[in-house]
Parts: C-alpha cells; structure tokens; sequence
C-alpha cells in the first residue's frame, strides 16, 4: 500500500498556506507553523512538509527552529542554498550562524503568544 501524499492532507494543506504567507526578509519557526495548524507538537512534520518544496516557489527558506538556526542536513545542500536566499532577503545572522530573530522572526496571526517560537 503507498503512503498518502505528504502534501495532501489538511495539516499540509495548512502548512503550505501559511509559509507562502511569510513576508520576504522574515522567518517563523517550524514550531510556531505546527501551532497554527492544530498540531503544536508537529514541528517535524512541517519540516516533512517542507522538504518536498524546494522547486515548487513556497518560500522554504524562511521555515528555521526556534533558536533561528538552519537545521537542514548540510549533506543536502540546501542549508547553504537556505542561508543565500534569506540573506539575499537581507536576513542578518549573529555570530553563531543563527538568524537574528530579534530583528526577523514573523508571528502568524492568531497564534498564542506561548506558542509563536
């Protein structure tokens, strides 16, 4: 038996709309996409989500975990790739190769404070 596709069902459908709703120049946690979409505990499904729209123009890149790091297996390729297009939003990075939320973190509308990040 297949597996339903990833990107069909209503928590993906979900995902899917709130990424494409991120502002350019800002990033939200996978966590705080869980949230809105019912599933407060399912930040690794957003990523699962996530991981098959690199080609598709969902705005990926600005999906990052709580502590604004990218989380990506660098033997993909894509946590490079991530890093450009967020910079080429003119995203700033601290030190530690971290995005400064401070500066960038986008809170979707309606999510509890405690569960934006």
């Amino acid at each position: 038996m297949r597996s339903a596709n990833r990107t069909s069902t209503p928590f993906a459908t979900c995902v899917l709309d709130l990424v494409r709703t991120i502002p350019p120049g800002r990033v939200v946690s996978y966590g705080a996409v869980a949230a809105f979409c019912g599933s407060p505990r399912a930040a690794r499904g957003v990523g699962a989500v996530l991981s098959g729209t690199v080609e598709s123009g969902v705005p990926w890149w600005r999906v990052v975990n709580r502590a604004g790091a990218l989380t990506i297996p660098p033997h993909l390729g894509l946590r490079a790739l991530q890093r450009q297009l967020l910079e080429d939003e003119e995203v700033a990075f601290d030190e530690g190769g971290r995005v400064r939320l401070d500066i960038h973190a986008w809170h979707p509308e309606g999510t509890p404070e405690d569960d934006r990040w």
